[in-house]
């Protein structure tokens, strides 16, 4: 299904209600967090043109699953995802990505990301902040929608250049500490209990 202008608004505005904060709810299970992953991943854009009820659809379940995946993110104690620069070159979390170049597929790879960050801790049972697993999802999504509509994003592609030559891993492993050190410098040196939502 080609994210067509309309879809693309429509995603990239139902994701950056949640990053830019949207009302409580109440808290999902891991569970449902991971029935909501796989909802997302069913309903991704796969280049086969569908019928317009059926891509619109496809469309809307996509963007209510992401819009989950999100909002488990930041509620959730089962999960602890860097939502910092560091992790998350190609959005600005505080900021959205309504109004930015590529906004709707942006806000795809950012719920891609928290969904590969979601998946490995809920099956590893261990709460890690190292954005690799979020960025293999991401990436995973992003050669798709480059193959198939020819996407290039700036931020995504050094991450791409990384995993071609094997260092991706330990990329990952010095933006996470990056992102330590720029939330101890925020608290003055003292160790936040939590970097889930790493700040700018």
């Amino acid at each position: 299904m080609p994210l067509t202008p309309l879809r693309i608004a429509v995603l990239a505005a139902s994701l950056s209600a949640c990053l830019v904060g949207s009302a409580e709810s109440q808290p999902m299970t891991s569970a449902q967090a991971l029935e909501a992953i796989q909802s997302f991943e069913g309903n991704l854009p796969t280049g086969i043109s569908v019928g317009a009820k059926s891509a619109k659809e496809s469309t809307d379940k996509m963007a209510a699953a992401a819009n989950a995946i999100v909002q488990y993110a930041i509620q959730s104690d089962t999960v602890v995802v860097d939502m910092g620069p560091d992790a998350v070159t190609w959005c600005d979390v505080k900021k959205g990505v309504t109004g930015m170049a590529h906004s709707g597929e942006r806000g795809l790879l950012f719920a891609a990301y928290l969904a590969g960050e979601i998946k490995a801790q809920i099956r590893t049972g261990k709460n890690d902040p190292n954005p690799y697993a979020g960025w293999v999802e991401a990436l995973h999504v992003y050669k798709a929608l480059r193959m198939r509509d020819g996407l290039k994003i700036a931020e995504i592609e050094t991450l791409a250049a990384k995993q071609k030559d094997g260092s991706l891993e330990a990329y990952a492993a010095e933006a996470a500490q990056r992102s330590v050190a720029r939330l101890e410098a925020n608290y003055h040196g003292e160790r936040p209990v939590s970097i889930a939502l790493s700040g700018r």
